[in-house]
């Protein structure tokens, strides 16, 4: 397979695991910020905002595996802007999953998320030099 052909792939099975993880993460996530608002995990001054933290990071994990999506085609005509975005959320996704890992615990959807920022970022890395200038 080429490298273009490769990429582009990577960047189409990032955006579509993080499409799928959606239902998961709004299903079991939301099943669980409800308990723990029940339980009194949470306390009643911070239920709106633990809803409201859920409800948006459902949302933009649709918008980012959208976007991965669309981003593929770009990437596959190996353009430099595309690149750029598609560091930017692979950095994101790894960086990000590494970072709450390291303040909370190891579960394996953080272990997901940033092998997915991983997917996307590998071949973005090797052919770096590949890509061009412009749009």
């Amino acid at each position: 397979m080429s490298k273009e052909k490769t990429i582009s792939a990577c960047a189409r099975l990032s955006g579509i695991l993080l499409l799928a993880s959606v239902v998961p993460h709004a299903a079991l996530g939301g099943a669980e910020v409800m308990m723990g608002i029940k339980t009194g995990d949470v306390r009643a001054s911070m239920a709106d905002t633990f809803r409201n933290v859920w409800i948006f990071s459902t949302i933009m994990l649709a918008l980012s595996g959208v976007w991965a999506l669309f981003l593929a085609s770009e990437l596959k005509q190996l353009r430099r802007r595309a690149w750029w975005q598609g560091m930017f959320l692979g950095v994101g996704y790894t960086g990000g999953s590494i970072a709450a890992m390291s303040v909370t615990q190891v579960y394996a959807h953080l272990v997901g998320y940033a092998l997915i920022g991983l997917l996307l970022l590998a071949p973005l890395i090797k052919w770096a030099p590949h890509f061009r200038g412009g749009q």
